[in-house]
């Protein structure tokens, strides 16, 4: 039994049986340390939770003395430790519950007997002593893994053929949740199990009737094709029903942690709809919850989905952002064709759920993107919230309705204590809700300013000067009524004097949360940065340094207002020139140690990035556009994303740096290099044929220019040769891009060439150069000393050593994988990982290796990068061949032999190729042609799509 059980009311076990703690916050500060095992918890929520929210919130003494004396009163094994700014409950996971609880059903598998002993750890409500909207997420997450742990007992007790006891098992559960239509699928085949059809009719009709009762639906389609199972008396008592994947495991979009009341049908309908409907748009007015309803369903949902949920926000940009924005989300590199046509071909092997929130704003070119996904990706299902339909070709629509009296009093009550008014006049609330129309940002707003003036001076204020006509928006009616948030920004905004008004717009030409430093340096009034926060106008986001955001409707409201001013010109000027020093910056800082920070730092203000670069490509200066420009295309490169190589294209478009079928012009320093990263793009996707003519093009326009920077076009040109097994040609390139990087003072470009080179020298047989080339690079690579150029460095001295098969290679290549992921260097991670991965193919046990390569098939799809997935697929196909898995192996080698991506195998890869070819024919004998025919008609897409699914089978087709 656990030392520590939390899964109901406290209990602590010792050796000689219960430990007995009776102080009410000792018992308080256990469970809240128990509540987040193997983290600190800070002083601050501690005292929050332990004193229960009351007033005179205790000191540090108080609480370490609570601390002190429970440390005495703990069994053996348990401990608290202090740390910098609060303490951590230490223990072994076997020996608090609800870590115990969720290992046992992480081994379970289809042991029947290890869900019912991890059930038998549950004893009530977990936190029993806490109830406070901090856990409420997690309570909620531990009651449905109970759910899901429970279904699960009843499947395999089935599989077994105990039908009896999962009978029993289940009809607890239905009596617990009766509307839980997978629950009663199982019971229903249970008692098939039993011989009790009838019973089983009977559980479904019940079922059903509950479901009309209570929300006004039916069951979903799936119940009601095993009714007529049951009727057709169609199963069999052996079979053994299947069930979810653990909701322990996949993406889940991580949900607020305050309350969130009096939306469970709301839930439960759209739960349902997205069963039956492949578009759901959940709709409503501004303010009305949109988002975080959506958050709770693709939670409830993301087990339904083998590839769980992907959360895009579209508020904060504009209709050209809409692609952009989703490609960032599934970190899709440059690719070819439209954008929207990428984001589906990423999407047509997956099987997942697109949450698209906030698609008023770009309603047609949200449209566009979704009608894509449903008709291109089968499995794919779509949710959006909006505040109008998109009208899209098999769209549902629900329509949400602002919360119910009872709901909105409890929201604004919670909101209210968090605000610090503790003891609101009671009496009040309904009013209040009644006057804001149930609209949960509105009551956000509300119980802000009612902290501040008490409910009677808020209630009064609705009152001045038509007020409450702005926020009432409608009509009167006993039920609850639909309004516009608009009129609640307008209000708040009639509040302020002239200095915080004008603040409160000039931050609308901001696209995201900025530091006060930016604040500074593009408005006029930043001074009065500070009431708008208290005013919750403004949000601040604590971190080193704070950031200060607006609320997308506030904001929208705020750029109506810059619109109509005359000096809104002006201060986007000033925007845009504050985001190319900020871009100077991140550009310093991420060439050395800060470079993770400072790539942290770029993603955190990408929106205003984005913004400014727009601007600048219209209106200039050139100079600011391409260094911002580079910025762009350098983390493009090395991250593998499509939105930050398509700026680089703008830019290049709008300061006419020319294409290769123009005549090379004279051109600023810069475009030379930024031609070199879209050539680098192109080979990376396994267009060698654009990515030359790019990068001579490149070599040109440096050429006439009479600047040195065309070093990371000789670098592309360098790839190109090497992909087409030219490596002479190759060695070449690098050292010509090398001395064009040196006359340059480039050190980045340099090492990369010089990494290039040292792989170069090592597959054409030279250990001798290759050594050299590593070593020139080990010299160089401190003077970056960012993590990208020593995960550059790991990497080439693990690929030339695993090239010679030295088995020190794997921790180079480890090294470089930490290194690279630590800066999100995505390129340099994935090509690190892949010689691990191929090389303990290799050598060690095919079997295990194989669902290694599903991870990253995927990361190289999504860099939409070919010449690296077909040097995986290779390696799968050696993989394949060494289990005797020849049909699938040929198969893919036809694909590979159609494909003009594949690039030229050449060398040792050639070698191992002809081998497994020649096994394929010994086995396979005439079969293999038709094996080889049958994957040259697969194309890239279909050729991708077969080996994913290779690497989650172990049977041969």
């Amino acid at each position: 039994m656990p030392a520590v059980g939390v899964l109901g009311p406290l209990l602590v076990e010792g050796p000689a049986g219960p430990v007995p703690i009776g102080a009410s916050r000792q018992r308080r500060l256990l469970v809240a340390l128990s509540a987040h095992p193997g983290q600190v918890v800070s002083a601050d929520l501690l005292g929050e939770l332990v004193w229960d929210r009351g007033p005179g919130a205790p000191g540090a003494g108080a609480l370490h003395t609570t601390v002190s004396r429970l440390r005495r009163l703990l069994p053996p094994g348990p401990r608290i430790v202090t740390a910098a700014d609060g303490y951590q409950l230490v223990a072994d996971r076997s020996a608090i519950d609800v870590t115990a609880f969720a290992d046992e059903l992480d081994a379970a598998g289809t042991d029947p007997d290890r869900y019912a002993r991890a059930l038998a750890l549950w004893r009530g409500r977990p936190f029993a002593e806490l109830d406070h909207p901090a856990l409420h997420p997690e309570v909620a997450r531990l009651v449905g893994l109970r759910a899901w742990a429970a279904e699960r007992h009843g499947a395999t007790l089935l599989g077994v053929g105990r039908a009896g006891e999962a009978v029993a098992a289940l009809e607890a559960l239905v009596v617990a949740e009766p509307l839980r239509e997978a629950a009663v699928a199982l019971l229903m085949r249970a008692l098939v199990g039993a011989g009790r059809q009838g019973d089983a009719l009977a559980a479904f009709a019940r079922l059903r009737t509950g479901l009309a009762d209570e929300l006004g639906l039916d069951p979903s389609s799936e119940l009601r094709a095993l009714e007529q199972q049951v009727l057709r008396q169609e199963i069999p008592p052996t079979t053994v029903p299947t069930v979810s994947r653990s909701p322990t495991r996949g993406a889940v979009p991580r949900l607020p942690v305050s309350s969130f009341v009096g939306r469970d049908a709301d839930v439960a309908a759209v739960v349902d709809l997205l069963g039956r409907r492949r578009v759901v748009t959940v709709c409503g007015p501004g303010g009305v919850g949109k988002t975080r309803l959506a958050l709770h369903i693709a939670a409830r949902v993301a087990d339904r989905y083998d590839d769980g949920v992907l959360v895009v926000e579209l508020g904060g940009g504009g209709p050209d952002d809409v692609g952009p924005a989703v490609a960032a989300a599934l970190r899709l590199a440059a690719g070819e064709g439209a954008l929207t046509e990428r984001i589906v071909d990423v999407l047509a092997v997956r099987r997942q759920l697109l949450l698209l929130d906030n698609c008023e704003h770009v309603a047609e070119e949200a449209a566009v993107l979704v009608e894509g996904v449903a008709q291109g990706a089968p499995a794919v299902d779509v949710l959006l919230t909006s505040r109008e339909p998109l009208r899209v070709d098999g769209e549902q629509v629900v329509t949400i309705a602002p919360l119910a009296p009872d709901a909105a009093v409890a929201l604004l009550t919670d909101r209210l204590a968090a605000a610090g008014e503790l003891a609101p006049d009671a009496e009040l609330l309904p009013e209040l809700c009644r006057r804001l129309d149930g609209l949960p940002l509105a009551l956000e707003l509300a119980a802000g300013r009612g902290a501040t003036l008490g409910l009677p001076s808020l209630i009064n204020a609705l009152d001045e000067d038509g007020a409450i006509e702005v926020l009432r928006g409608g009509r009167r009616t006993a039920a609850p009524r639909h309004r516009s948030l608009a009129d609640v920004v307008a209000w708040s905004h009639g509040l302020l004097d002239d200095a915080q008004r004008a603040l409160f717009e000039q931050l609308a030409v901001f696209a995201g949360p900025v530091e006060r430093a930016a604040v500074a340096a593009v408005c006029d009034e930043a001074g009065a940065l500070p009431d708008l926060v208290q005013r919750s106008l403004v949000v601040r986001r604590p971190g080193r340094p704070d950031r200060f955001g607006m609320l997308d409707t506030l904001r929208a409201f705020g750029r109506a207002k810059l619109a109509r001013d005359p000096r809104a010109a002006a201060l986007r000027e000033r925007h845009a020139a504050w985001a190319v020093g900020l871009a100077d910056e991140i550009g310093a800082d991420r060439c050395g140690p800060g470079e993770p920070a400072a790539v942290r730092r770029f993603d955190a203000h990408l929106p205003d990035l984005r913004r400014a670069h727009g601007r600048l490509c219209a209106h200039g200066p050139v100079d600011d556009l391409l260094r911002l420009s580079m910025l762009f295309g350098e983390l493009a490169y090395v991250r593998g994303r499509v939105d930050l190589i398509r700026p680089v294209e703008d830019a290049l478009a709008a300061t006419r740096g020319g294409t290769p079928a123009e005549a090379p012009r004279a051109a600023h320093p810069l475009v030379p290099r930024l031609l070199g990263l879209l050539a680098t793009s192109s080979w990376q996707r396994g267009d060698l044929d654009t990515a030359e003519a790019r990068a001579r093009h490149a070599v040109a326009v440096a050429e006439v220019s009479g600047h040195p920077t065309a070093g990371m076009a000789f670098g592309a040109l360098a790839a190109v040769a090497s992909f087409r097994g030219d490596l002479t040609a190759s060695r070449q390139h690098c050292r010509r891009a090398r001395e064009l990087a040196r006359e340059a003072g480039d050190v980045e470009v340099e090492t990369r060439v010089l990494v290039h080179l040292a792989i170069v020298e090592a597959y054409a047989g030279d250990r001798v150069a290759a050594d050299r080339a590593e070593a020139e690079l080990a010299a160089l690579a401190p003077a970056l000393g960012s993590r990208t150029s020593r995960a550059w460095h790991a990497y080439t001295r693990g690929e030339i050593r695993a090239e010679r098969g030295d088995p020190d290679a794997a921790r180079h290549l480890a090294a470089a994988v930490r290194a690279a992921e630590e800066a999100d260097s995505g390129f340099v991670a994935g090509i690190a990982r892949h010689t691990l991965l191929t090389s303990a193919a290799r050598h060690g046990d095919p079997a295990g290796a194989l669902p290694a390569f599903g991870p990253l098939l995927d990361h190289w799809h999504g860099f939409d990068a070919w010449a690296q997935l077909w040097m995986a697929i290779r390696a799968l196909v050696e993989t394949l061949s060494r289990q005797q898995r020849h049909r699938d192996a040929a198969v893919l080698l036809g694909a590979m032999s159609a494909s003009h991506r594949a690039g030229t195998v050449f060398g040792t890869d050639s070698a191992r190729l002809d081998a497994v070819r020649d096994a394929a024919r010994l086995t396979l004998g005439p079969e293999l042609e038709t094996a080889e025919r049958e994957g040259a008609a697969l194309g890239d897409q279909g050729a991708l799509a077969f080996a994913r699914r290779l690497t989650r089978s172990t049977r041969s087709r």
